[in-house]
């Protein structure tokens, strides 16, 4: 991070590092209340009209699709760091409980299920549980057994880290000394708290913007921060009636203009490009969600028809499967058992004819059996890129 890299007003904030001689850091300026934007209302309104569809969509929704698409952000999330495991092996995880034949960051994936399970109910339940404690919280569910993890889950750093090369001279960008960082998220949470005024109203997109670019700027955490940064946006929407939305699948297919936005905010504050990105991320994002939820009810109904064609009793615990798959699309016979309270012949016998009418495929990949709805799998691996613009309000 050279000097001339920021502009004038960001290089009056640079400070000496103690331990690296010649080194600067940059002490990021109070999370901006205000910002004057130009030419992109529109872009700001359209994210609007997009979360106000989805949240009237997931108001007729069975939270079994909103717990699968919440699978998909963790596996998405997590992926962006560089981890390997597929929604298939997290599913896999979680009906086994067992990472046998599956990727070893299979772990780091599923903590950040926990995590953002934790956050969301946390945030519906108690009025201004944004603050730094659940901040850390959340760090401490997803760094939990992380194996190659050199710092302390749930603390704010004590030393120094970069973003970007392997020494800190190299760097794309070098955060505040550790010892700014709790100054500097006191100021980040008391914004996440903001109550809008008469004259100062600020979008809950906006929010979301500026409050995901400068925590990302504290980077408080030795590792982790961007898993952390992304599971404050669907926190904020929670915080305030919306349904979450997930961006995970669109920075994915726009990550390096997503870490050049990010950039361009941090070293020369050019704010306007990346709430433009922003938004229509959030834009993609929710009617990513809806389409999704919506294919997701459809193959529900036709597996509910064709158990239907079965004209077994209605109490039959084949009936009861078609619910139980779309939210665990990777399940096993004890699972089953566990989760419906029947017999295991009963669970066994109904997931073989599910599997006999094409529901349903079989692997001993693990060491118990899995059942795989692979139709639900396929749909959750879609990239976003496959569904771009055109989209249509509900």
């Amino acid at each position: 991070m050279e000097k001339s890299d920021l502009c004038v007003a960001r290089q009056k904030l640079l400070v000496p590092i103690e331990d690296y001689s010649g080194a600067f850091a940059l002490v990021p300026p109070p999370t901006p209340r205000f910002i004057q934007l130009t030419g992109i209302h529109n872009e700001l309104i359209r994210a609007h009209e997009a979360l106000s569809a989805l949240k009237t969509l997931t108001e007729q929704l069975p939270n079994i699709v909103m717990r699968t698409l919440d699978r998909r952000e963790a596996v998405r999330s997590s992926q962006i760091e560089g981890t390997n495991s597929d929604i298939n092996d997290l599913f896999a995880y979680e009906a086994t409980g067992s990472d046998e034949g599956l990727p070893s960051d299979v772990l780091v994936t599923l903590n950040y299920v926990k995590a953002l399970d934790h956050g969301l109910k946390k945030v519906r339940r108690i009025k201004g549980a944004l603050t730094n404690g659940l901040i850390k919280e959340l760090h401490s569910q997803l760094m939990n057994g992380v194996k190659d993890f050199k710092g302390t889950p749930g603390e704010f750093r004590k030393k120094q880290n970069w973003i970007g090369g392997f020494k800190i001279y190299d760097a794309r960008f070098v955060p505040p000394p550790a010892c700014k960082v709790q100054d500097c998220m006191n100021d980040l949470e008391s914004f996440l708290h903001y109550t809008p005024g008469e004259d100062d109203q600020i979008s809950i997109v906006l929010r979301m913007a500026i409050a995901h670019a400068q925590f990302e700027t504290i980077h408080p955490f030795i590792d982790g921060n961007g898993r952390v940064g992304r599971l404050l946006l669907p926190l904020m929407l929670a915080a305030e009636g919306y349904p979450p939305i997930y961006l995970a699948g669109f920075l994915i297919s726009n990550k390096k203009a997503y870490y050049d936005a990010l950039a361009n905010v941090q070293l020369q504050e050019k704010w306007s490009d990346w709430v433009t990105f922003f938004a229509t991320g959030v834009e993609e994002a929710a009617h990513e969600s809806m389409m999704t939820a919506k294919e997701l009810l459809a193959i529900l109904d036709r597996w509910r028809i064709a158990v239907d064609e079965l004209r077994l009793r209605s109490d039959s615990v084949i009936n009861l499967l078609p619910e139980l798959l779309i939210a665990n699309p990777v399940v096993t016979v004890n699972q089953v058992k566990d989760v419906l309270g029947v017999t295991f012949p009963t669970a066994n016998a109904a997931l073989a004819k599910l599997k006999e009418m094409g529901i349903l495929v079989q692997t001993d990949r693990q060491r118990n059996r899995t059942f795989i709805a692979s139709e639900v799998i396929t749909l959750l691996d879609r990239p976003i890129d496959d569904l771009k613009l055109g989209y249509t309000y509900i």
